[in-house]
């Protein structure tokens, strides 16, 4: 009889600490998804006596798409992060060297 109340009550405490955990953790996130698409057609008077159309990516900013995000660690103190890469919207293919996030990556803590 005494081991059911035992195994009873650990079940209970164990129920309680369940419900209450949330009440407890409540960190704030954030991530947000950006980027820049930057492509036209460009047409060349003149050149070698002819001309050419053709299509051109990143002219005036370089294309990319990037993470950035923050994570409430309580006490003021907040991880943050960004993600950042490029690409050509011609071939699809990495800028930066084909690093994948070559334009900016860190990770660190703001309080």
């Amino acid at each position: 009889m005494r081991k059911r109340n035992a195994v009873k009550l650990a079940a209970l405490a164990l129920s309680a600490g369940a419900v209450s955990a949330p009440a407890l953790v409540h960190a704030q996130s954030s991530v947000t998804l950006y980027g820049i698409f930057d492509a036209g057609i460009t047409y060349v008077n003149n050149t070698g006596g002819s001309h050419v159309v053709k299509f051109d990516d990143g002219v005036s900013y370089g294309n990319r798409f990037s993470f950035k995000g923050t994570e409430d660690l309580g006490s003021g103190l907040k991880a943050i992060f960004v993600l950042e890469s490029g690409f050509h919207l011609v071939n699809g293919t990495l800028a930066q060297g084909g690093t994948e996030f070559g334009r900016q990556a860190y990770v660190g803590l703001n309080q």
